[in-house]
């Protein structure tokens, strides 16, 4: 499908195992850098829906790490015969404006499983502890990174060919443009900004022609 990816569109779905997925949240948890509070950072649609209530939440910047739609998609905004692509942080030169969230201690245990189950359920991401810079602190914080040894990895596609896969994949969540949109909507309400992705999304309003005139 695309000369440049780094593998071809998957054509069946791979879950991990609940025991897999329960031992690795275990093991990483171990290798926390401290023993205080744990904080989530949120690059993508954990901005808009975290799935659990916080105790805390702050904009932060993560330095070295850039969002890019970089591995295929073929259940929730692609199908088999129409792959999308999905939203990772890959290593860049730059930073990425996010949200960082505190779990609450009474309910971190069931917040994380639940977690692991939407962010690790076929382990595209690598979960890191990266240090993320908010205005009251640099926190350690939870951070998903794409998993380049993944079957579903498909690497950084060159922006025209990001957006054209964009503008056309639809899955069982919807089409494929709705999820960057949804993005841009939560950064502007967050007071966050990412020029690569406004540029994306105009890239991908003149690909399928439907430039409906909505700003981040």
């Amino acid at each position: 499908m695309s000369r440049f990816a780094v593998n071809p569109p998957p054509t069946e779905l791979v879950d991990l195992p609940e025991h897999v997925r329960r031992d690795h949240l275990a093991a990483f948890l171990d290798a926390a850098p401290d023993a205080g509070p744990v904080w989530v950072f949120a690059a993508g649609s954990l901005i808009w829906q975290p799935g659990f209530a916080a105790a805390e939440a702050r904009n932060g910047t993560l330095n070295g790490y850039a969002r890019r739609f970089s591995f295929w998609t073929i259940r929730t905004r692609g199908a088999p015969d129409n792959p999308g692509l999905g939203l990772a942080l890959e290593p860049d030169a730059g930073a990425c404006q996010g949200k960082v969230y505190r779990l609450r201690a009474e309910t971190q245990a069931g917040d994380l499983d639940a977690l692991w189950r939407r962010e690790m359920f076929s382990n595209i991401y690598v979960p890191l502890w990266r240090p993320v810079e908010t205005a009251a602190g640099t926190v350690p914080a939870i951070c998903f990174a794409g998993n380049r040894a993944h079957r579903n990895y498909a690497g950084q596609l060159p922006d025209t060919e990001t957006a054209a896969i964009i503008a056309r994949a639809a899955g069982d969540w919807g089409p494929c443009r709705d999820y960057l949109d949804l993005l841009l909507a939560a950064l502007a309400r967050e007071g966050l900004e990412d020029p690569d992705m406004v540029r994306l999304r105009e890239l991908v309003d003149r690909h399928d022609g439907r430039n409906n005139g909505r700003n981040p």
